[in-house]
């Protein structure tokens, strides 16, 4: 009996161990944000279907907290940072309306949509993890953070905030292309090339410019 007792301490502890362990390898409270470095647009040659790109770091953050039996026992910190490449197309659809008005030519585009997913430069993802059980945890927690960034870029990527970002390049690049049309259509032969201004059907003035072309061929 005097054996038996000590074995049962040391086995009740085990399991006490083990459902810790347990708890802390499925945690169940996780939040995630997310940060972005500085942002550059550039344009894409007019004509293509990609009007523009927007090249950011970005980073995201996981932070899990580890609870056992309703006690707080610290947290586990998952973070990532990798480049992102947004690439945005406009389809060159057959009811692009355009009118002719003294010395201009104005276009009513089809809103800018994002080209998904978005890319990320694998090959320069940096990761980490910190916090007391990071070492039991942190694996885990950057796997599946990791596991967010296709899901969470898309939804960046379609964010007013971002088509705002790239829209002025965008117009240049279909500025462009309507410019390479105009010079090639008889059209214009033989004449000055027209001002060609460019709006796109989603934002404020395309909105109102466009009942005024729908007659428009």
């Amino acid at each position: 009996m005097k054996v038996l007792g000590p074995l049962l301490l040391s086995l009740g502890l085990a399991a006490n161990v083990g459902l810790f362990v347990w708890q802390l390898r499925a945690p169940p409270k996780t939040s995630i944000t997310t940060d972005s470095g500085a942002k550059l647009v550039m344009r894409t040659p007019g004509g293509l279907l990609e009007v523009s790109t927007v090249t950011s770091e970005e980073r995201f953050d996981a932070t899990t907290n580890h609870t056992v039996l309703g006690v707080a026992l610290g947290k586990t910190v998952a973070q990532i940072r990798v480049p992102a490449v947004y690439r945005y197309h406009i389809p060159l659809a057959k009811d692009w309306r355009m009118r002719e008005t003294g010395a201009a030519l104005v276009v009513i585009s089809p809103p800018v949509m994002p080209s998904l997913p978005v890319a990320v430069e694998t090959a320069k993802l940096e990761s980490l993890s910190s916090g007391m059980w990071s070492l039991i945890t942190g694996d885990e927690a950057v796997a599946a953070l990791q596991k967010s960034i296709t899901a969470t870029l898309s939804t960046k990527a379609a964010s007013p905030a971002m088509v705002m970002l790239q829209r002025e390049a965008a117009r240049q690049t279909v500025s462009e292309f309507v410019q390479k049309w105009v010079l090639q259509n008889p059209r214009w032969a033989g004449l000055k090339s027209p001002t060609v201004l460019v709006f796109f059907s989603d934002e404020l003035l395309g909105k109102r410019a466009l009942p005024l072309l729908q007659d428009a061929p």
